[in-house]
């Protein structure tokens, strides 16, 4: 939000003025001090409104509301009472700057004005503008290039504005960032009644920048690696929606010769990092579905993948090449391989069997897109019992969406088999078994659930217990005996008084039930298995129950 708010233009000139205002060489101490108050999070609740910053900044145990003017930088303020810029100020100019462009370059020209300002001042803004007309000249003049290099000198070029970057001492966030916001930018997306070639030409500047993304390698962990995963994950759209608008213009023969070239730059992506490896194949299938729509590229590109995963020696770096051979095997409609190729890696493989279903049902390929569901319930409990600990939830969930899907798309009511699904898939999939067997109102099997997880009266929800009780109330029972012999083998006054709690509630519920002689054998026998326990045996004399 505070993004959309801020205007590049008035951030840059009061990021000038502020220098003029504070030289570094004079006031290090002050802006070191801001810089480490915004890089370790001590600023929030940043808001802009009439060119006037305003947030918070904890410091040293105290919170600070500083004011900071954008265009009368002198005239700003804080509630420390410091005359002039104070840390605070500038640390919540810094937080805003972050928005526009990397903080770390704003630090560096503070540091050097005289040579670093120069650099990302006017003679890069005449670089990036003599490149951009050059660019933009490029793919219409493409009959005046041989098609064998079209493509090679697009992404040459693109290298080149890439290293009149300012990339010097920043983190691989700050490189992400410094991509996404201030390198991708200058490259104008074509407007959708453009030629072909100005939406090809964009594909591959938004191809260039997603692969330069995905080789930076990501932080371990912090905030740094989630903003990092989230430029990845925010950038992916563009890409996709590049592809897609590329995928709507008419193509000539001179077109797919173009389209043929660039099979190799695709592949570029394929050698990303592994943390980012869904978002490398999020963009790599919208390619091959858009626009190597070819099967004659595709046979090739699936050929390709296998050799290439055939040389690999270890399996994480088999897996994008597994992943692309599966999806362009689906592609040209070999299941079979593009099966046959994930089936042993458990993650891949249900990621993917739910893509291709969903995919076969868009495309009304009723009978594929079952085929797909019936190869993952086939696998489901190898698979379950394969995965980490953590992920079983996740993978419970999606086997259980996959039928639901499944169901709507062939209209099929097979509630005896969704049932056989979350039996296979317990205990993981407990409580959404409870809540079926709930909705089902198929209470003996519901106690007998409860039973089987060693639940206790208290621990479900009333509405269970009542819904059961009123519809067969013999089904409780048991129940109570299990919930009053958990409490007595706690050994406690307390778990004792809870237990004849629930021994009154029995009581209750054999007398309703006409079967006082039950009760009473139960009532003897628990009395005789707890003989020793005195202070229980004392509560049930009380109760007189015995």
């Amino acid at each position: 939000m505070l993004q959309t708010m801020l205007s590049q233009e008035v951030m840059t000139k009061a990021a000038q003025r502020l220098m003029k205002l504070l030289p570094y060489n004079k006031h290090s101490d002050v802006i070191k001090r801001a810089w480490q108050l915004y890089r370790t999070g001590h600023v929030y609740n940043v808001t802009v409104e009439e060119d006037i910053l305003k947030g918070k900044v904890t410091d040293r145990g105290q919170t600070y509301e500083p004011s900071f003017q954008l265009k009368q930088a002198a005239s700003s303020s804080c509630s420390c009472t410091t005359v002039g810029l104070c840390p605070h100020n500038i640390a919540l100019f810094l937080y805003a700057y972050n928005q526009i462009d990397v903080v770390g370059n704003f630090i560096r020209q503070w540091k050097e004005p005289n040579t670093k300002q120069k650099l990302t001042g006017s003679t890069e803004k005449q670089a990036v503008s003599e490149e951009k007309q050059k660019v933009t000249n490029t793919p219409s003049n493409i009959e005046h290039m041989t098609k064998t290099n079209i493509v090679d000198a697009w992404w040459q070029s693109f290298e080149e504005r890439y290293d009149r970057m300012f990339l010097y001492d920043l983190t691989e966030e700050e490189h992400m960032r410094k991509l996404v916001q201030s390198f991708f930018p200058t490259f104008e997306r074509p407007k959708s009644k453009a030629p072909f070639l100005d939406h090809f030409y964009y594909v591959h500047a938004a191809l260039f920048t997603f692969v330069k993304l995905v080789h930076i390698p990501q932080q371990e962990w912090g905030y740094s690696a989630i903003m990092q995963e989230r430029h990845v994950t925010q950038f992916v759209p563009k890409v996709q929606q590049a592809i897609k608008d590329l995928a709507k213009k008419t193509s000539t023969a001179m077109h797919e010769q173009l389209i043929y070239a660039s099979i190799p730059y695709v592949r570029n992506i394929l050698s990303g990092e592994l943390t980012y490896f869904r978002q490398i194949l999020d963009v790599y299938e919208t390619i091959g579905n858009d626009v190597l729509t070819d099967p004659t590229y595709r046979e090739e590109e699936c050929n390709w993948a296998i050799k290439q995963l055939n040389e690999k020696g270890s399996v994480e770096q088999q897996i994008p090449f597994i992943a692309a051979a599966s999806y362009v095997s689906f592609l040209l409609e070999n299941d079979q391989q593009a099966f046959e190729l994930i089936e042993p890696f458990p993650y891949l493989a249900t990621e993917q069997i739910v893509n291709f279903m969903h995919i076969s049902f868009a495309k009304k390929q009723m009978h594929r897109g079952a085929e797909w569901f019936y190869r993952l319930e086939k696998n489901m409990e190898s698979y379950l019992h394969s995965l980490r600990m953590n992920d079983r939830d996740w993978f419970v969930r999606t086997v259980l969406s996959a039928y639901h899907q499944y169901s709507i798309a062939t209209k099929s009511d097979e509630t005896e088999r969704y049932e056989q699904l979350l039996q296979k898939l317990l205990p993981y999939s407990f409580y959404m078994y409870i809540d079926y067997l709930f909705d089902e109102q198929k209470w003996k099997e519901l106690i007998e659930l409860y039973m089987l997880e060693k639940a206790t009266v208290d621990m479900i929800p009333t509405y269970h217990l009542k819904s059961v009780e009123q519809a067969d109330r013999s089904l409780v029972l048991t129940l109570y005996h299990q919930t009053i012999m958990y409490y007595i083998e706690q050994k406690n006054r307390s778990a004792y008084e809870q237990a004849i709690k629930h021994v009154r509630k029995l009581r209750a519920h054999y007398r309703a039930l006409k079967q006082m002689p039950r009760w009473e054998a139960y009532i003897t026998k628990l009395a005789e298995q707890t003989k020793r326990l005195r202070a229980f045996q004392d509560l049930l004399r009380k109760g007189k129950f015995i």
